[in-house]
């Protein structure tokens, strides 16, 4: 049986194959004809239903209406905005609108944005799915246990031109701010390759080609990376609210071989990696057992208990985020090896305390 949201999504799908205005008539026949060819043989299709589905279109932006010059009672339709379907059942709805608010929360309010349709057509089917009327904004939320901080605030063109340069494979010429270089703007001749969204800000991993400098570059003894680059000919990560202008770019880059964004190579850059992945052992509280034995620090881990501990291991990569997580979790973890992790975690201690005994 064909529902609702699937009538609707064909009218659009009518419409923005016809690539211009049409008539009321002409788009209920196209609707009929459909609805039969699927095997639904109610004959109550009538032109005011299609009518009634169109109306609820042009209230979510996706379709507009205009008087047709031909027939002054008549309407003519035509599509408007993105082409994505609408078929979504209720409970797929609830958890799109989940998606939305933990993008939201991470730093992707301007993306989300964009899909202001998508979004209110999913709230749509949440109440027309519901048996009584709720406020769905009291009842999805999105969260975590950690403080996350506010997004920092970059340029929505600049996001689509690195969208597009990527789809693609479009070379760019990007004015950047680096870090640590005393406020001296970069310009890089750059590939880019791929987008992180991580820790409330939008990350781009790219291959840059040249780098010019407007004002004193940083001398050979400063420390290159860490969102700016590494220097030409090498991969590196950006940030996306340090780009201050987007250009075409002036040299031809080709795409490093077999590049991969989840790879050692490009993570380095957006994650810190300190080593690949290796054998890591860690001693647990009962507290710190009971949640990753639900929520797994790695998919390969093994728990054994050791007294009244456990013992957590794993092969899994010396990042920042591991490491952060380590401090966070200090009361609760003992890290036994590798040493030099261990030696790392023992030294940030050391200083925490120091810092809390003035």
């Amino acid at each position: 049986m064909i529902n609702r949201a699937h009538r609707r999504d064909y009218l659009r799908q009518i419409l923005h194959a016809a690539g211009k205005p049409v008539p009321t008539s002409t788009i209920h026949k196209k609707l009929v004809g459909w609805v039969r060819r699927h095997g639904d043989d109610d004959d109550n299709h009538h032109e005011r239903t299609t009518i009634r589905d169109l109306t609820v279109l042009k209230e979510l932006k996706y379709v507009q209406s205009q008087r047709d010059p031909e027939n002054g009672r008549g309407l003519l339709w035509s599509a408007v905005g993105r082409s994505h379907s609408l078929v979504l059942s209720p409970s797929d709805a609830m958890s799109l609108s989940a998606i939305f608010k933990h993008a939201e929360r991470f730093g992707l309010q301007a993306a989300t944005d964009e899909l202001k349709g998508l979004q209110d057509y999913t709230e749509l089917v949440m109440h027309d799915g519901s048996r009584r009327k709720l406020n769905f904004s009291k009842r999805i939320t999105s969260g975590t246990r950690f403080t996350v901080l506010q997004p920092g605030k970059y340029n929505a063109k600049h996001l689509e031109r690195l969208q597009m340069a990527i789809l693609e494979g479009e070379p760019l010429e990007v004015w950047y701010r680096p870090l640590n270089a005393n406020g001296v703007e970069c310009i890089y001749q750059l590939k880019p390759l791929g987008l992180s969204h991580q820790d409330s800000n939008i990350y781009l991993s790219a291959y840059v080609a040249e780098e010019q400098w407007l004002g004193e570059a940083p001398g050979p003894d400063v420390p290159r990376g860490k969102y700016s680059s590494n220097g030409p000919n090498k991969l590196c990560a950006l940030m996306l609210h340090r780009i201050t202008k987007v250009e075409p770019g002036k040299r031809i880059i080709d795409d490093p071989e077999d590049y991969d964004i989840h790879a050692d190579e490009a993570q380095k850059d957006l994650l810190t990696i300190h080593s690949p992945a290796q054998k890591t052992r860690l001693r647990l509280s009962p507290n710190l057992y009971n949640r990753l034995s639900e929520n797994p620090l790695e998919k390969n881990q093994k728990l054994l208990q050791d007294g009244d501990k456990w013992l957590l291991t794993c092969r899994i990569r010396d990042t920042q985020g591991l490491r952060l997580f380590l401090m966070a979790n200090a009361a609760d973890i003992e890290v036994l090896e590798p040493l030099a992790l261990r030696a790392h975690i023992h030294e940030m201690l050391t200083v925490a305390l120091k810092t809390y005994e003035r």
